[in-house]
């Protein structure tokens, strides 16, 4: 049996492709891949954090995971009013509920076949012995450094002497090491109904939060099905709203009406961006928490309104207001891409939103906090307006494609609100068999945003060797374009796999990251 692994770390990989040696199947090597990362990488992903993830058993039904959690109950849109007209970027008020380590225990009970104590024992040890600071993770503290400065936890944990880790420097997190053992021996639900979840909400208290240990108690996973397009002959599957997936799906679904086909030789550029800016404006104007607000997916996805949509703004050439995104620029998120031969397959995307989270880390349980309440608008009427115990709108989706029921790839990438732009990007290759998914991933990208990606005005940010004309090609009135370094990571940093012509198993992972991948041959569990 064949397995296959893509993360933006090597040691989440290593990690995830040693429990292929043990027997594991894809699930499990998910698992142990997403718990390093968290680990490794905590200016990203933290278990203080939130999750989505797509997964399927090889039957062809595939289900949504949604990890992600509510503002706490306490606290109300009018309090956060006195303070500002935006959600706080930072502090205790910008965090929710963390939805991580429910999501994997969701995801272990769809078919898991290793202990949990074997799936997190990678992640104990990178905390415990420690770990080389990452190239990612030095620019993370360097660039927050002053935010970091601020808080006792990242303090201790990440600068010296008040100097920020280098590249190369041992990182050791001890309390979380403890935290991650004794959630291998009581079980992932620790961290809400048992001493993890004291701990946390009393830490939390300590640092300004309103969340109690009700409202980590009241958390749980959402578990349904994926969100589908049917494209050229495949199945584009993602996670549903509060998830953006749809966004991708509304701007293929656009091309299609259109019938312009999305390449690798990169013809239709100028068509794509504007694509993905009506799938922008239609985001903003609809994305909430479901339980609250419903998005109108059919009529978003209705290829006659697309179709009239698409044709006026490539005509007009006018980008409007689709990316004046008001959050500035930290990096975000990771992507773990697995797959094996018996048609498992896990996209499971976390992140802390902004590198960093909150910049609050709980010192008891050594947990860095995200910031995902600043996906909430103190806009009254916004679709994503904060209110009590709902949940914000999110960047995360992950993606899976299926072909006439079988797994053809698992796709998912880091990049924030450029998260289906970057994957509009790269789905040609990746559905081309004739393509090499490392070329594909490292070819120039380029992705179109505000102070999201760290301009003032709106901007398609290109990276440095991309072609001379697109420069042309992707100019609109009201957006500016601007060259940017090579492998830049405001491109997003994607993962993929993919189900080759013969069956064969294929992955990559992106070089804008410090990732790896891995494709191996091992034995199944036998039960």
């Amino acid at each position: 049996m064949q397995g296959a692994i893509a993360t933006p770390h090597a040691l989440a990989t290593t990690a995830g492709a040693r429990t292929y040696a043990v027997g594991g199947n894809a699930i499990d090597a998910a698992l142990a891949a997403a718990a390093t990362l968290a680990v490794v990488y905590p200016h990203q992903c933290s278990i203080g954090g939130d999750l989505f993830a797509l997964v399927t058993n090889g039957s062809g039904r595939t289900w949504s995971v949604n990890g992600s959690g509510a503002a706490p109950a306490g606290l109300s849109a009018s309090e956060l009013r006195r303070q500002g007209a935006e959600m706080p970027e930072g502090g205790p008020h910008s965090i929710t509920v963390p939805g991580v380590v429910a999501g994997w225990q969701t995801i272990q009970h769809l078919g898991a076949v290793l202990s949990l104590e074997r799936l997190l024992e990678p992640s104990i040890l990178a905390a415990a012995d420690g770990i080389p600071v990452s190239g990612s993770l030095a620019r993370g503290i360097a660039s927050r450094a002053p935010i970091l400065s601020h808080d006792a936890g990242m303090r201790t944990m990440f600068l010296r002497d008040g100097q920020p880790l280098p590249a190369g420097a041992r990182l050791r997190q001890p309390a979380l090491a403890t935290t991650l053992e004794r959630l291998a021996r009581q079980g992932l639900a620790d961290f809400y109904t048992g001493l993890i979840g004291e701990r946390m909400a009393a830490g939390l208290a300590r640092l300004g939060s309103r969340i109690t240990q009700m409202d980590l108690a009241e958390h749980h996973t959402e578990l349904g099905a994926s969100l589908k397009l049917n494209y050229r002959g495949f199945e584009i599957e993602t996670c549903p709203p509060n998830s953006q997936g749809f966004a991708l799906l509304e701007a293929l679904a656009a091309l299609e009406a259109c019938d312009i086909e999305v390449d690798v030789r990169a013809a239709h550029e100028r068509q794509l961006l504007h694509a993905l800016l009506i799938a922008a404006e239609d985001r903003d104007r609809y994305l909430g928490d479901p339980r609250r607000v419903i998005v109108p997916i059919d009529q978003i996805l209705a290829p006659e309104s697309l179709r009239e949509r698409l044709g006026a703004r490539v005509r007009s050439a006018s980008c409007r207001a689709a990316v004046a995104a008001t959050t500035p620029a930290h990096g975000d998120t990771v992507a773990v891409c697995a797959a094996d031969s018996t048609g498992i397959a896990v996209s499971l995307i976390q992140s802390v939103f902004q590198t960093f989270g909150s910049g609050l880390l709980e010192p008891e349980t050594g947990i860095v906090l995200h910031n995902r309440a600043r996906g909430f608008s103190l806009t009254p009427g916004a679709p994503n307006e904060f209110a009590p115990r709902t949940r914000p709108a999110h960047t995360l989706m992950p993606v899976l494609i299926h072909r006439n029921r079988r797994l053809a790839a698992v796709m998912g990438t880091m990049g924030g609100r450029a998260q289906p732009q970057v994957l509009a990007q790269i789905l040609a290759g990746v559905l081309d068999p004739r393509a090499s998914l490392g070329d594909v991933l490292e070819a120039p990208r380029w992705v179109v945003g505000a102070l999201d990606i760290g301009f003032e005005r709106p901007t398609v940010a290109i990276e440095a060797n991309a072609p001379a004309h697109l420069d042309a090609d992707l100019k609109a009135d009201g957006l500016d374009v601007a060259r940017i370094s090579v492998r830049d990571e405001r491109v997003g940093h994607a993962q993929v796999v993919r189900v080759g012509p013969s069956g064969e198993l294929q992955a990559a992972s992106d070089p804008r990251s410090d990732g790896a991948a891995q494709v191996s041959s091992h034995e199944p569990a036998r039960g």
